[in-house]
């Protein structure tokens, strides 16, 4: 018998597609919920750290559960200063007149790339747009050099491993904090649920 136009049995059913949909919904409510206050936390984090590290000249800090349990560190990065050209014009007009020798002509003038390299690691290590003549002592400031931050302040957060006293590692912790109710509440009040109806009021 021919089955030509017999019709495929399909692969999913109604209750499968009803399924597979009603999960994907609910994450996807769930994620705005918590992709919001993610950002929300990570911005206060950040505030407090930068005050902290001022204060302080702390740049790492502990990660822990209402019970103390610490589950992680973070700590600041970028922010790190380093000396940039920031005039080119004038930064290559002020080495080619102080030292010549560095001096190369293409279609244009311009300076040694080691030698700019190297100035720049000099400058940097001194923290200031500035740097000492090797042959007279003299300190010269460098024009068209700037002491800039070389990447945006930021943090990362790195969960604690797992150890031989301590079998579950960071994540695993806060998973079993939040199945057991206590996290909800402090990190996302919106998501907790709701508390048991007062009996006398029920009545």
């Amino acid at each position: 018998m021919s089955t030509e136009n017999t019709p495929e049995a399909p692969k999913y059913s109604p209750a499968q597609i009803k399924a597979a949909t009603t999960r994907e919904a609910v994450l996807k409510a769930l994620l705005d919920q918590v992709e919001e206050a993610y950002e929300d936390a990570r911005t206060e984090v950040q505030a407090m750290l930068d005050e902290q590290q001022k204060l302080s000249g702390g740049t790492k800090f502990e990660a822990a559960l209402p019970d103390g349990t610490k589950v992680g560190d973070i700590g600041l990065t970028g922010g790190e200063p380093a000396a940039k050209i920031v005039d080119e014009g004038a930064f290559v007009t002020w080495a080619r007149e102080r030292f010549p020798s560095e001096a190369v002509t293409k279609l244009v003038k311009s300076v040694q790339p080691a030698f700019v390299s190297g100035l720049l690691d000099k400058m940097t290590a001194a923290g200031a747009a500035r740097i000492v003549d090797e042959e007279t002592g003299e300190v010269l400031d460098v024009p068209g050099v700037e002491i800039r931050a070389t990447r945006k302040r930021s943090h990362r957060l790195t969960f604690s491993r797992k150890t031989k006293t301590r079998p579950k590692d960071g994540r695993a912790l806060v998973a079993e904090a939040w199945r057991a109710g206590v996290l909800a509440p402090i990190v996302l009040p919106a998501l907790a649920p709701a508390p048991p109806a007062d009996e006398s009021e029920a009545a």
